[in-house]
């Protein structure tokens, strides 16, 4: 089994109107998806996830060193986890509910949510995510050069869409969760993750492999 990583996460006592304001990010610490399995192309490319919290929302930046994307699906509840992608899995409640939330955010901000089990998952309609928020450095459809050796994606999410599924308040306790970076049909597959996941194949979708996320 291997060791369980951490990320402390940070409070901050007020709502962010302008995610991608790099004063917001200065002093939160980053961490690096490390692990790339299942995939012996040497493809890896380097990404970096920051992660900070208000009573309302949960505030996530996603930095990924590629120049070359795919990032061909455009309507919420597309696959695309087919594209370049990056994903956050969370339970904001471990101790009590086997449930987790799926975030997923190709290249240029499309984005497919789901909620459950294996199993017994749900995929949520956008009518149902009233304020979240996406906002990446690459705003059209793209095959290859971007213009740029990284990307940035920004996301808030309101804790209010998270409370609704779980019917339980959130007080800033101990989750769970992981960071993903793929690309299923991208011209080099991969598959990265941030704690790592003990399978013979790529399968994002198994809770007991989470990391700790402490909620200052």
């Amino acid at each position: 089994m291997n060791p369980t990583k951490f990320y402390k996460i940070k409070k901050t006592e007020k709502d962010c109107s302008n995610i991608t304001d790099p004063k917001l990010w200065k002093d939160i610490q980053s961490i690096e998806m490390h692990n790339y399995q299942w995939i012996d192309n040497n493809y890896k490319p380097k990404v970096l996830v920051k992660l900070f919290y208000s009573l309302n929302n949960i505030y996530l930046n996603f930095k990924v060193f590629e120049n070359k994307v795919k990032a061909k699906f455009t309507n919420f509840g597309e696959p695309v986890f087919k594209d370049s992608c990056v994903e956050f899995f969370i339970n904001l409640f471990p101790q009590t509910h086997q449930e987790y939330f799926n975030f997923e955010f190709n290249a240029i901000g499309t984005a497919l949510i789901g909620f459950g089990i294996a199993g017994n998952r749900t995929y949520l309609k956008e009518n149902e995510l009233e304020d979240l928020l996406i906002v990446s450095s690459i705003n059209a459809p793209v095959d290859g050069l971007h213009g740029g050796d990284s990307w940035k994606l920004y996301c808030k999410i309101p804790i209010n869409i998270i409370e609704k599924k779980y019917d339980i308040r959130f007080k800033g306790k101990e989750a769970v969760g992981n960071f993903y970076k793929c690309g299923d049909e991208t011209e080099f597959e991969h598959y990265g993750t941030w704690n790592k996941i003990n399978n013979p194949t790529p399968n994002f979708h198994l809770p007991q492999y989470f990391g700790k996320l402490l909620f200052e």
